[in-house]
């Protein structure tokens, strides 16, 4: 999924159902497919709007120009030869080897959450939430179900963590975040802290100046060796399955239950 279409899944639950913003995505959304080859002319006119309102949402979603905005809109499933994504990975899985195999895959990794190696891990993250009054969770599409499920269940507890969907307010928040913030960032492959995943360039990202405490929950064991973190929660995928979303609330309950210990002999 590109960057338009994730900021126009955004807009459109952002926004009011009678708001000209919602209607204008909306509408590119519903000819989504088609937006590469349009004018901004053509594309006002599809919306029943000015142009000069267009290049407002234009900006509105983080896009310099048309021309940038043109460009994002040429979306093709897989153009970047990652087999990963959620149709190729999940559903054409379930439909070849039927659902009862692919719930065996996810019952073999939540199985491999049952040990010892993040115990410690999780308990150096537990002692952080106490200490840091200042704590957000990020991460980019069903990355983000783990951060938005950690900041539901912490707040049961009176702990209150900010979280955004928008990808550009997440990279803003994290460069400007001092050495009071703890930032907690779910990445399956653990490419968030390394490339604008979303992006049609895939650029390279620098998080080296930023001053918060970095904190990564990822599938990619690989990650506990990068500089870029001070603490790596990895867990393990026996498959090609992508679980993590169903994988993230699990250990979300671990960290939440260490938290709440923490808290009750404190």
């Amino acid at each position: 999924m590109g960057n338009l279409l994730n900021r126009l899944l955004i807009m459109l639950n952002d926004n009011d159902l009678d708001s000209t913003n919602y209607h204008i995505a909306m509408t590119l959304l519903m000819n989504f497919h088609s937006l590469h080859e349009l004018s901004i002319g053509e594309v006002a006119k599809l919306c029943s709007v000015s142009k000069s309102t267009i290049s407002k949402f234009i900006r509105i979603l983080n896009f310099e120009d048309y021309a940038d905005f043109k460009a994002s809109a040429s979306f093709k499933e897989n153009r970047y030869g990652y087999n990963l994504n959620y149709n190729q990975n999940i559903a054409e899985y379930i439909e070849k080897y039927g659902y009862s195999s692919y719930l065996k895959c996810i019952q073999q990794d939540i199985d491999s959450l049952n040990g010892e190696k993040n115990l410690k891990n999780i308990e150096k993250l537990a002692q952080d939430l106490i200490r840091y009054k200042k704590v957000a969770s990020f991460g980019l599409l069903f990355s983000e179900i783990g951060a938005i499920d950690l900041q539901m269940k912490l707040a049961y507890n009176g702990k209150f963590l900010i979280t955004n969907l928008d990808d550009v307010k997440q990279d803003t928040f994290i460069r400007r975040a001092d050495e009071e913030t703890l930032i907690i960032i779910y990445s399956n492959s653990g490419f968030y802290l390394k490339k604008y995943q979303l992006s049609e360039f895939q650029e390279e990202k620098d998080y080296s100046r930023t001053k918060a405490k970095i904190v990564l929950i990822t599938g990619n064991e690989e990650m506990k060796n990068y500089s870029g973190i001070d603490n790596c929660i990895a867990f393990h995928h026996n498959s090609e399955i992508q679980s993590h979303s169903i994988i993230y609330p699990l250990i979300n309950d671990h960290i939440v239950n260490k938290y709440r210990q923490l808290i009750k002999n404190k």
